[in-house]
């Protein structure tokens, strides 16, 4: 079976506290001038990151005491984080025995996609048809930055084991949809989109050589770019569709 070992909770150092005005100013010094985001946004992140990159294992428990050593929240923003991440079927909330991270198995991964490729190319159509000079510079500009964080990149390790690129790639791919005029549609094929990183990092940790690094979407701008509805969805269909066959394929070789 597959495996990832979670990481143990350190206790952090807890930061010392300054109030009223004081530490108001000193937040948003930190910040570079922008308001820190909410803590329970905050804890949200964190939390789904480390769910994403298996560094909070599938199955495994969530204690509040152990995530507020590891994470220095309190006990309300990480409560808060857990329910939203419920919401995105990242973590499970069992009456009685608390919460934990999401299970994962072939079944899982092989609905996501069927939603994903009814989903996605819809957006995508409703974008290219939507989208303004605005929306195709935001994708040229994205696609730019990945591609030059992906030519730094030369350990030979899937890209999506990088943070940068995996933000970059999520970002990328949010930019494609952005023109897409329903947000509740955007918002289904977000949670879809975590639901399936996880399976990447999956596979992407326990094959650090593969022949195929994770990366085929040149093409796919080009299409888009080039406002070709057809060739645009046919292309994203595919790269949905082939990233899951090789997750399936080695799942499906761990069970054996």
């Amino acid at each position: 079976m597959w495996s990832i070992v979670p990481n143990l909770f350190l206790p952090l150092a807890k930061k010392a506290k300054i109030g009223g005005k004081a530490g108001a100013l000193l937040d948003i010094l930190e910040s570079g001038g922008q308001k820190a985001a909410p803590l329970s946004e905050q804890a949200l992140r964190q939390l789904r990151s480390d769910i994403l990159n298996g560094a909070l294992a599938p199955g495994q428990q969530l204690k509040l005491d152990a995530l507020k050593d590891h994470y220095g929240f309190s006990s309300s923003p990480l409560r808060e984080a857990l329910n939203r991440l419920g919401a995105e079927n990242l973590v499970i909330n069992e009456e009685r025995r608390g919460f934990f991270v999401g299970a994962i198995s072939i079944a899982d991964i092989q609905e996501i996609t069927r939603l994903r490729i009814l989903l996605e190319p819809e957006a995508l159509g409703d974008a290219i048809t939507n989208g303004d000079d605005a929306w195709e510079a935001a994708i040229i500009s994205t696609h730019y930055r990945l591609e030059r964080v992906q030519n730094r990149l030369t350990s030979g390790q899937p890209f999506i084991l990088d943070r940068d690129w995996a933000s970059l790639h999520e970002e990328f791919h949010h930019a494609l949809l952005a023109a897409c005029s329903s947000p509740k549609l955007l918002q289904i094929r977000t949670t879809l989109f975590y639901q399936a990183e996880r399976y990447w990092h999956l596979w992407a940790s326990n094959n650090t050589t593969p022949a195929n690094r994770g990366s085929n979407h040149e093409r796919l701008l080009d299409a888009v770019l080039q406002r070709d509805i057809v060739r645009s969805t046919d292309l994203l269909k595919n790269h949905i569709s082939q990233t899951t066959e090789i997750v399936v394929k080695y799942m499906a070789q761990e069970n054996n």
